[in-house]
């Protein structure tokens, strides 16, 4: 194997990786409406907290893995990771006044940390998924 051979190979590899964690994170993301302890809110709204924002990291991650095995893609791939980012912000923000409820005592901790934990793995991945494919700073001279 070439040198240049190693190169091209570890951005496709550092896209496969994060494209799968995608998946697997969107589908965490994607269960809490349907599956664990239940909480007192309407069907639309679970839907907008959580299906909506994981279809788009699901969907998200499936064209990084066909688009990261075509070489460089690198300002995709982060534009990329800033999408899963903004899911991941999303699905946190809407479950922020959850928490404040459970520090009430008005919903409970399980049912609360089932229903936003996803939301930070998401946000998480996003970040580390954009840090990965951030342009270095040119110097200027």
């Amino acid at each position: 194997m070439s040198a240049q051979d190693s190169r091209t190979d570890t951005p496709r590899a550092a896209s496969r990786v994060l494209a799968g964690a995608g998946l697997l994170v969107a589908a965490w993301a994607l269960l809490p409406p349907y599956t664990g302890p239940a909480l007192n809110t309407a069907a639309r709204v679970e839907f907008a907290d959580h299906v909506v924002p994981g279809i788009v990291v699901v969907a998200i991650s499936t064209l990084a893995l066909f688009a990261g095995s075509r070489g460089d893609t690198d300002p995709l791939m982060f534009a990329a990771g800033l999408g899963v980012v903004l899911a991941g912000f999303w699905m946190t923000a809407t479950h922020f006044p959850l928490v404040v409820q459970a520090t009430r005592g008005e919903a409970p901790w399980g049912a609360t940390l089932y229903h936003s934990l996803p939301g930070l793995a998401v946000l998480v991945l996003g970040v580390a998924w954009a840090v990965t494919y951030r342009s270095e700073p040119t110097s200027g001279g």
